[in-house]
């Protein structure tokens, strides 16, 4: 763990003079924007864990990290699952960071400060600060939606090269859609059961405890990625 610890602050490190200045900028006109209009802004925040990610791959070609990850002192495939748990808690960060945002934009409501409160527009705005239903389920499919896919393109881009991602994406696209059309399909002409998503939970208590496994089960899924591609790495090594 010592060492996953390490390599996850090297990459820290080394994505941060790039990403350092827009994510506090994002940041900051965010949280801004979800102070005033709605609490639901907060949600792109989650931009902010991606332009820390975005750059490594770059970083790496460039300085030449895959000569120096060569000779550190640490378990080949501990450099490869360190990645993976970066990328979840950079997002697992930025989820916790919208949720705080939301809550005191939530609870301040400070769009009754703006002018012109009878006006079109602030009817709209004052909407978004009426019912907090909407803004956690925003957060947590942010975070899963980002998460997911940095974590899916980074064990593509490891294992089949990252010039190749645009490839990885489009096969990726076509035979996610293909899937849903064929389920549907299936499902109009009744061979398989409607699919029927759970309705989520009324009460906080239940919506925390629903958050916190979806979070469990993320950390699961790159912990997951991680551990495929550190094994199909080490086997090509060999």
């Amino acid at each position: 763990m010592k060492d996953i610890l390490k390599i996850m602050r090297f990459d820290f490190l080394s994505a941060r003079p790039y990403a350092l200045a827009p994510a506090a900028i994002i940041l900051l006109l965010c949280a801004a924007l979800s102070l005033f209009f709605s609490p639901i802004i907060s949600a792109y925040i989650t931009f902010g864990a991606a332009i820390f990610i975005i750059p490594l791959g770059g970083v790496a070609e460039k300085s030449g990290f895959n000569r120096l990850y060569g000779i550190l002192p640490v378990n080949r495939k501990n450099i490869t699952r360190a990645r993976f748990i970066y990328i979840f808690f950079l997002h697992f960060i930025a989820e916790i960071i919208e949720i705080a945002i939301a809550f005191v934009s939530f609870n301040l409501k400070l769009n009754k400060l703006l002018p012109n409160q009878n006006g079109e527009l602030a009817q709209m705005v004052s909407k978004g600060f009426e019912d907090g239903f909407l803004i956690p389920v925003a957060i947590i499919a942010a975070f899963i939606l980002f998460c997911l896919l940095f974590g899916y393109m980074e064990m593509m881009g490891q294992l089949f090269g990252r010039e190749n991602e645009l490839k990885i994406i489009i096969i990726t696209l076509g035979v996610v859609c293909g899937v849903v059309f064929v389920i549907l399909l299936l499902a109009e002409r009744e061979i398989i059961p409607t699919l029927k998503f759970p309705s989520l939970p009324v009460t906080t208590a239940g919506k925390v405890i629903l958050g916190v496994v979806l979070n469990i089960i993320m950390l699961g899924i790159c912990v997951l990625f991680g551990e495929i591609t550190a094994n199909r790495l080490a086997k090509r090594e060999l």
